[in-house]
């Protein structure tokens, strides 16, 4: 199974405020859907609350030691509740991307394989950051820089690093 981080991340490494996102771009959110429909995503409780539904088209998963949320698996066959990171060494996925948020990237860094990221090229302030990425263990496959437009209020550039062998 490969293990995947997928986040946009300030320059300055924060990933959220207050439960949100801090900036919105379009072709992010489109490189997140490409990369992810079809696939499994793990993500926190927290994060799962604030998208509020499962993400369609996709196997979710949620962490979290709060076992009232067996309720929202009632009739849905694409969730799938796990109280521990290491329940995910049992499944049988060939691919799980992490969606968030900071205590969930933190608990799988060092199990991750690849991390694709959206560097937004702007300091931001808020509550959660991305795990700070060892150059020791990590390779920058590639990256691609996209100046701000009339759909992207900063510049960013979407980056794939893989762990070093």
């Amino acid at each position: 199974m490969k293990l995947i981080l997928i986040s946009a991340v300030s320059k300055n490494g924060f990933i959220g405020k207050n439960n949100k996102l801090m900036w919105h771009l379009p072709n992010d959110l489109k490189r997140f859907k490409n990369l992810t429909i079809g696939e499994t995503i793990l993500m926190g409780r927290k994060t799962f609350e604030s998208i509020g539904k499962i993400l369609p088209k996709r196997k979710n998963i949620i962490l979290t030691k709060n076992s009232n949320l067996h309720v929202l698996k009632k009739n849905e066959k694409n969730i799938k509740i796990i109280s521990s990171i290491k329940q995910i060494e049992n499944l049988t996925y060939k691919k799980i991307f992490v969606i968030g948020g900071e205590k969930t990237y933190i608990s799988t860094i060092e199990k991750a394989d690849i991390i694709e990221m959206t560097l937004i090229h702007e300091k931001f302030y808020g509550d959660a950051l991305f795990p700070k990425i060892d150059p020791n263990k990590w390779k920058k496959i590639y990256e691609f820089f996209y100046e701000k437009d009339e759909n992207h209020s900063v510049n960013y550039s979407f980056i794939k690093f893989v762990k070093n062998k």
